[in-house]
């Protein structure tokens, strides 16, 4: 099983050129594009922002090289998240780097990199925030996701509870900051596509559909 994120767009097809020369993608069909593991679809819509689904995490064995290849191609870094450049989070995998990068039409786009165990390139995590993080893991446990790890980050701004999810293939990152954001009805992220499973509307509008037809499961 493969989780598949549907990025919502404006304009897809300068999406996809984004996409393809910047950051990566290839082609593979039926609006799909793959980096490495990871696949993503393409679709048509009007995103208000950044929804339930926050961002799409992509693991690199070195983030100084990978950031520094993106940016000359044209990548932008997302200063509201990374303003100073990579950051630094000792407390997940034996530490990570991470970059967050805008995507199309400012979709978040995170490279990470494990220190401890680097992996990649391809498939790290997707990112959720959770106004109540209780209920989120309740909804991906019924779509059959087990536990992965769970971790405390205490900052000058409160606690953020993480937890790290696998569903098949695939990692979801589960996180309930000290005052967590209000998504946007209409996320850039708009739905994730699994195979097997029903069309479902979870906490905070969080959205998940089956993979049609064609798509690998």
């Amino acid at each position: 099983m493969t989780v598949i994120p549907e990025l919502q767009l404006r304009d897809p097809e300068a999406g996809r050129r984004l996409l393809c020369g910047t950051f990566g993608f290839v082609e593979a069909g039926q609006g799909r594009l793959i980096f490495h593991d990871q696949q993503i679809v393409l679709s048509r819509g009007t995103p208000e922002g950044h929804g339930a689904i926050d961002h799409l995490a992509l693991a690199v064995p070195d983030l100084d090289a990978a950031a520094r290849d993106a940016l000359a191609r044209g990548a932008q870094v997302d200063l509201a998240i990374t303003p100073d450049g990579p950051q630094t989070i000792a407390e997940f995998w034996g530490g990570v780097r991470y970059l967050f990068l805008q995507g199309p039409e400012g979709a978040r786009i995170e490279l990470i990199e494990r220190r401890a165990t680097p992996v990649g390139p391809g498939h790290d995590h997707i990112g959720l925030p959770c106004a109540d993080l209780a209920a989120t893991l309740d909804f991906f446990t019924e779509l059959g996701a087990r536990p992965a790890a769970s971790v405390q980050l205490q900052r000058p701004e409160g606690v953020t509870e993480v937890r790290f999810l696998t569903l098949g293939r695939s990692m979801l990152e589960l996180y309930q900051p000290p005052v967590p954001p209000a998504p946007a009805p209409q996320g850039l992220w708009r739905r994730l596509l699994i195979a097997g499973a029903a069309a479902r509307t979870g906490p905070g509008g969080l959205s998940v559909a089956p993979v049609e037809a064609g798509f690998p499961a």
